[in-house]
């Protein structure tokens, strides 16, 4: 499985965590939001990386066709 696979994965179990605090009635709204910071921010970071490693593949690629010419 391919890294930037099991950062989507981990995304939507994240995302599935999300959605169970917003749908918990018995929490209030500081509360869900509390909970919902390091969610948020966790997702950013993934997604963040994802795109990294995307921009690593694709210089490594401009690099070695350079480099084959």
């Amino acid at each position: 499985m391919k890294v930037e696979e099991c950062i989507e994965k981990y995304i939507e179990e994240l995302e599935g965590e999300v959605m169970k605090i917003l749908s918990d009635p018995k929490t209030d709204k500081k509360t869900k939001n509390l909970a919902m910071k390091p969610l948020v921010s966790r997702k950013k970071i993934l997604q963040n990386t994802i795109e990294a490693l995307e921009l690593v593949e694709r210089v490594h690629k401009e690099e070695m066709q350079k480099a084959g010419r």
